[in-house]
């Protein structure tokens, strides 16, 4: 049913939740498991220093998916591809989707609602609205 399946990170502990589902359908279905961490470069322009800080944070995002690997090899997926990318996370997310036929997105959320969801936006619910493929979300906030 499923062929690959896409788990973007942000590398929070959070995260950690739908990456265990999304290793989860990969090793269940034998898919290949694609991990993504999107640094969000367009809020950075114009800073004297954002060079250093993109590197940064595309450190960060690389130390996040070698993680989604770690646990993917620990248990036993045999494909996985890990990227690091720029851009606006939704529009980037998407265009992963579609440029590498994704079958099926695993996202966390926080279940955020009314007030607190307007002002401070979801990439997962944006996921959700545009993506041409099922988008699961699982729940990351407190237990």
């Amino acid at each position: 049913m499923y062929d690959s399946v896409l788990v973007p990170t942000d590398g929070s502990d959070g995260s950690e939740r739908a990456v265990e589902h999304a290793v989860d359908l990969a090793t269940q279905y034998d898919a290949t498991l694609h991990t993504l961490y999107v640094v969000e470069s367009t809020r950075l322009s114009g800073l004297s220093d954002s060079d250093d800080v993109l590197e940064s944070l595309e450190d960060a995002g690389r130390r996040a998916v070698d993680e989604v690997v770690s646990l993917a090899h620990a248990e036993d997926v045999d494909s996985i591809e890990a990227s690091v990318a720029r851009g606006v996370p939704h529009e980037a997310i998407l265009t992963y989707v579609d440029d590498r036929d994704i079958d099926l997105v695993v996202m966390g959320t926080h279940g955020r609602s009314g007030l607190s969801k307007d002002l401070l936006g979801s990439v997962t619910e944006k996921v959700v609205r545009s993506a041409s493929v099922p988008v699961l979300t699982v729940h990351i906030g407190e237990e």
